[in-house]
């Protein structure tokens, strides 16, 4: 009785395993959809889920949100798209050349996957649509309100039949259209509709249609039926389940259902049942099954209200869970994996070791066979449940290294019993014992941490009858560290010992001299030993192979792990394995390399099992198998792998679309400048079960060295890119990490912002070219006007020496001139001989004339020196003005009539006689020149007690009372005009009479005074009297009249605040004349006036601007020094404040209508 329980629970946990293995389901979570109502895949092996939320891709990593841009216009009419999410229940999917048909709850809808468009066909709004199939070239679906069909050249839409309504399925057959509806199945063919009864009385829903080429099969609310067009047979087994679903691959039927998923085979007709399990993560999602659906590679595919679960027929590794193998919930962190000479496995990690029979596979051949030796297990007791080695010996026993010394196993009572190794001081021991080896000469050598090497025989420790042994021989002191992790043999026989920390010791077995191979200054992380006797060694940045002799050694770089060295070695059939984090490196023993990982799996032990032919690596709680057969070691170029493409591109974290396509068939993509935030999202398709390579990238223009890329999601991401062109390259890397086979190279092109366009950059060029121009041309005009400033105080320094010397030689003359002169009159005064008289009369003109040509010479271009101090002489003024008449007479003639009239005979003053003798000839000669009519000039003297008087008449001649106050301003004419303030355009010779009159007057202490009426215009100088004769009967009228009108001139001039105003302003603009940066605001500065006050008199006076008056003076005074002949044109301008010869030009043109050249010489 107790032998048949036993075997009725061998059977029983027999089929859990089998129920377990068969229910092993991937599961895909959708984060934006929860119900998958149907699969679909395209020409790339990209599985496209159809949600109660709308449409999702997957690639085997990740869910894909497609871009979703709605057209309402036939697919080749399309108008311009309006983005916006297409969220709505998908029922089912018929995929055509890329191009996806759904049946929606909106009707039909279109999408072309390479486009990145959805559609909906004009007149395809027939409400919600639950089938689509391809029948007869056009596409078909049906729904609610009937069934229709589409071309889908023209996206001409049209109504097949009206009659079969609530369509739930469609399978086109040679025989025709098979129609699910809700009241049952027809059989439509060309327009003849034949109903196909299902059973007898009311027919049920036909939820999903399936053919394997032989037969139907229908799936009902409540029954699967296989039809092959002469009878229906039934599934009893799923009798009583709502059918939602159905999908065929070899042998199997799959139907989905509202209670699980239901394999079906046709040949044994044993049906198993797929439920889920709260307890499983890899039980199926949910039980209510939407859709099943198998893709290309055979993978099955069921759409739950949770998710997706995929059973997979092709994979390149198989994950296994330890609670799959023990049947326990308990795990194992699995460090150590070895298969024993017997067919043991032998599973150590952190919790223990587990043992069991496998003689066809790694997995156990009962449940019974399993044992667990653990530190608290009562019936298998191991000293210390961390496993660190568990190692075959020669003669097959099975020794165990723990954190507590050895464990040698029984295999007839399958216990182990612990032994500690000692030295001979007991001071070291192996109570840390990490690995043990037969060195084939009956010793064992055992390391541990914190106690070195011990030798031992072998058959004394294993006769051994107390649980601390003393080693025969002990090593410490000769190693590079009493740390020793593991140990090796080659085929000398020699020992390898790997240090804990860094370090490799060799030692001879005979003599046991230690030999440092690798310093401590280099990292070793596992140590094997090959069939021909290598030793193999994984170091920081290479893999090292120890031959026989140093000659034989070899070296392999590994690239792309920063320099660390690989975790695990193994040898598998003659190649070696590296496994480095999740990557597994082979060298072939021919010298190709491959490499491939092992995506969401840290492997931490590994283990080649020749029974299975499978390397199997040990991991947390689990164990992963690689069949060997399904690893390819050519060279990248030569793998047979699913191809590596873009699945998906994120632009700041949202799924990308162009008006070019989607950017997954694209070659290159172009982005705005605030694009600039890119996740490539790769895909290698890993559902295909082929082998899952590594791969390296570098974004050209960004990267300057591959980026290896390690992880389970072939995601690259890139952030804050500058505008530019780049090019992603992504490379198949080999066993040694090399980047060698180009696999993908994708172009992105960022737009630069618009103000670094090719067109602002044009435009920025542009403007620093003028900015160029424009500085270069300033710094010429700096050039240019610095030259002409020296230039300018060169000629000035020039010009004021050489005014000084002209003022200087102006004095000397003047000085002996005027002394001659008075001598002269004296003489003219006492000659009484005729002839003596006429030639002190000539000598008398000479003097004039030579005074005539010192002022015209050295005195006229400095428009009168005020600070030339006066040279008084008494002189008979009476005398001194008839001469100066008759001398106007002599050079007049007829053409003038002068008249001389005086009421005394003498009168003397103290006058500047030069000075005086130019007065009155200016005088007369002005007199002479603005007269009117044929009215004589008359010239007048007459005197008092106390005063002289000199008076010239101009007849005709008329000044406005306005104007008398500015008689005396050198650049005032009294020339009656129309402008009634005119400003004399062009000094002619008598223009400064009337200023060098007032000049004369202040200059020796007299008064100067001007008079106008009707009949003329009298100008008058009042000397004070030094000695007259009077005539009685002549004086005392005239006098009255002078004094009189002297003292209303003197009212006047006293009282025009304005001449006053006039003279300083024109004072300071002399004073400044030759500064070319005085002006009208420097003026206001001078003269303490606002801007506006300054204009308003100015221009009251003069009639000009006060630029306008500036410049009038500045070329008055240029008139008068280019006149003179003295100055150059050049001189004048400087001399003058212009600094620019062609705007001094164009002034002087415009106010005399000929240039300074010309009237240079003219």
């Amino acid at each position: 009785m107790k032998k048949l329980y036993t075997i009725l629970l061998i059977a029983m946990l027999a089929l859990v395993s089998s129920w377990a293995e068969a229910q092993n389901f991937d599961n895909v979570n959708i984060a934006e959809a929860s119900s998958v109502c149907s699969v679909a895949q395209d020409e790339r092996g990209v599985l496209w889920f159809g949600t109660d939320n709308g449409l999702f891709a997957y690639d085997g990593y990740r869910t894909i949100t497609p871009t979703q841009q709605l057209n309402t216009s036939p697919p080749h009419h399309l108008t311009t798209p309006t983005p916006q999410h297409l969220t709505t229940r998908i029922h089912s999917m018929l995929m055509l050349h890329d191009v996806l048909y759904m049946a929606t709850e909106r009707g039909l809808m279109v999408y072309d996957i390479r486009r990145g468009r959805f559609e909906a066909p004009s007149g395809s709004t027939h409400g919600e649509m639950r089938a689509v199939t391809m029948y007869g070239g056009r596409v078909w679906f049906g729904g609610a309100q009937g069934l229709f069909s589409i071309d889908t050249k023209s996206g001409a839409v049209r109504t097949e039949s009206a009659r079969l309504r609530n369509v739930y399925s469609l399978l086109a057959t040679k025989h025709g259209l098979l129609v699910g509806t809700i009241s049952g199945l027809s059989l439509l063919r060309g327009a003849k509709t034949q109903p196909i009864p299902i059973g007898e009385g009311h027919q049920p829903l036909v939820n999903a249609l399936l053919g394997d080429g032989s037969a139907a099969w229908i799936g009902t609310e409540g029954a699967l039926y296989r039809y092959d067009g002469r009878q229906m047979q039934t599934v009893s087994a799923l009798d009583g389940n709502s059918v939602k679903a159905l999908a065929a691959h070899g042998d199997m039927i799959y139907a989905g259902t509202d209670n699980g998923l239901y394999i079906y085979n046709k040949v044994t007709r044993n049906v198993t049942h797929a439920l889920h399990d709260a307890r499983s993560p890899h039980s199926i999602a949910n039980n209510i099954v939407w859709t099943v659906f198998s893709d290309r590679w055979g993978n099955l595919w069921a759409g739950t209200d949770l998710g997706v679960s995929c059973l997979r027929q092709s994979k390149f590794f198989k994950y296994t869970l330890l609670s799959d193998i023990t049947n326990t919930g308990e795990g194992n962190c699995l460090h150590q994996i070895h298969r024993g000479t017997d067919g043991t496995l032998w599973l150590g990690g952190t919790n223990g070791l587990i043992s069991y029979g496998a003689t066809r596979s790694f997995m156990p051949v009962g449940a019974a066979d399993i044992v667990w030796f653990r530190q608290s297990s009562p019936t298998h007791y191991m000293s210390h449940n961390r496993v660190r080695r568990v190692y075959t010996d020669l003669d097959g026993r099975v020794l165990v290294c723990t954190d507590h010394g050895l464990n040698i196993y029984n295999p007839q009572t399958r216990q182990l019993r612990n032994v500690v190794v000692v030295d001979s001081s007991r001071r070291y021991s192996t109570a840390w014992a990490y690995d043990i080896i037969d060195d084939g000469r009956g010793r064992y050598w055992i390391c541990s941490y914190m106690g070195g090497v011990f030798i031992i025989e072998k058959q004394r420790l294993l006769a051994a009858s107390t649980p601390v042994v003393v080693a025969d021989r002990h090593i410490a002191k000769q190693l590079q560290g009493i740390h020793v992790w593991q140990l090796a043999k080659d085929r000398k026989g020699r020992i390898y010992a790997r240090m804990y920390d860094n370090g490799l010791d060799r030692i001879d077995p005979a003599s046991l001299r230690v030999e440092h191979v690798v310093g401590k200054d280099r990292l070793v992380n596992s140590l094997i030993s090959d069939r021909r006797g290598n030793v193999w060694a994984a170091m920081d940045g290479e893999i090292r192979c120890f031959g026989a002799d140093n000659r034989s050694d070899r070296s392999f770089r590994i690239a792309g792990y920063g320099g660390r060295p690989a975790d695990m070695l193994c040898e598998v059939e003659g190649d070696i394995w590296a496994v480095m984090g999740s990557d597994c490196c082979i060298i072939g023993s021919d010298g190709r390399s491959t490499r491939f990982a092992v995506p969401g799996f840290r492997p931490l032990a590994i283990c080649y099992d020749p029974i299975s032919r499978c390397v199997l690596l040990g991991g947390n709680d689990a164990i992963v198998s690689i069949p060997t057969a399904n690893v390819n070691t050519s060279t990248p170029q030569h793998l047979t792998t699913s191809p590596l493409f873009l699945s998906g591109l994120t632009v700041d974290g949202r799924q990308f679309a162009t008006d070019e396509g989607c950017p997954t068939y694209l070659s290159e993509v172009t982005l705005t400048s605030k694009q600039n935030n890119l996740t490539f999202q790769l895909t290698d398709l890993p559902l295909s079960g082929q082998q899952p390579c590594v791969y390296a990238y570098r974004l050209k223009g960004v990267d300057r060295t591959w980026q290896y890329m390690h992880g389970e999601r072939l995601d690259i991401s890139y952030n804050a890119l500058p505008p530019g062109s780049y090019t992603l390259e992504v490379r198949q890397v080999d066993g040694l990490g090399e980047a060698c086979h180009e696999v993908l190279s994708y172009g992105v092109t960022i737009l630069p912002p618009w103000y670094l366009s090719v067109w602002a950059k044009a435009l920025y060029l542009a403007l620093m070219l003028c900015m160029a121009v424009w500085v270069t041309k300033f710094c010429l005009m700096r050039r240019r006007l610095r030259e002409e400033r020296e230039a300018k105080e060169r000629i000035m320094q020039e010009s004021a020496a050489r005014s000084a010397f002209f003022d200087n030689l102006s004095l000397q003359l003047k000085k002996p001139l005027a002394s001659v002169f008075a001598s002269v009159l004296d003489m003219l005064h006492s000659a009484s001989d005729t002839a003596e008289v006429r030639s002190l009369e000539r000598m008398r003109r000479n003097v004039v004339d030579m005074n005539h040509l010192v002022y015209n010479a050295l005195d006229m271009q400095q428009g009168g020196n005020a600070n030339e101090p006066a040279t008084k002489t008494a002189v008979d003024i009476a005398d001194f003005c008839r001469r100066a008449a008759d001398d106007a007479r002599s050079k007049y003639g007829k053409a003038v009539e002068i008249v001389f009239r005086t009421n005394v005979p003498k009168a003397y003053v103290d006058v500047d006689v030069m000075a005086l003798q130019l007065a009155v000839d200016q005088l007369i000669g002005f007199a002479a020149d603005n007269r009117s009519g044929e009215d004589a000039v008359s010239v007048g003297v007459s005197a008092d007690a106390e005063k002289v008087s000199v008076s010239v008449g101009i007849p005709g001649l008329t000044i406005a009372k306005a104007d008398m106050p500015f008689v005396f301003n050198r650049y005032y004419s009294p020339i009656q005009h129309s402008d009634p303030h005119h400003l004399s355009p062009s000094p002619s010779q008598h223009t400064a009479s009337l200023p060098l009159v007032h000049e004369l007057a202040e200059r020796n202490g007299a008064q100067s005074m001007v008079e106008s009426d009707e009949q003329g215009t009298s100008v008058t100088l009042v000397f004070a009297s030094q000695n007259s004769e009077l005539n009685n009967s002549q004086s005392a009228q005239p006098t009255t009249l002078v004094q009189a009108n002297v003292s209303t001139s003197r009212a006047q001039n006293s009282a025009s605040a304005d001449a006053r105003l006039l003279a300083k302003i024109t004072e300071a603009v002399e004073a400044h004349i030759a500064d070319s940066e005085f002006n009208v605001t420097r003026l206001q500065e001078t003269l303490g006036l606002g801007s506006k006050l300054l204009y308003r008199k100015v221009k009251q006076m003069t009639g000009k601007t006060p630029v306008e008056f500036i410049r009038h003076i500045r070329m008055q005074r240029a008139a008068l020094l280019l006149r003179d002949g003295r100055f150059s044109v050049s001189e004048v301008m400087y001399m003058v404040g212009f600094s620019n010869a062609s705007y001094f030009s164009k002034v002087f043109q415009k106010t005399y209508g000929i240039t300074p050249n010309d009237y240079s010489h003219g």
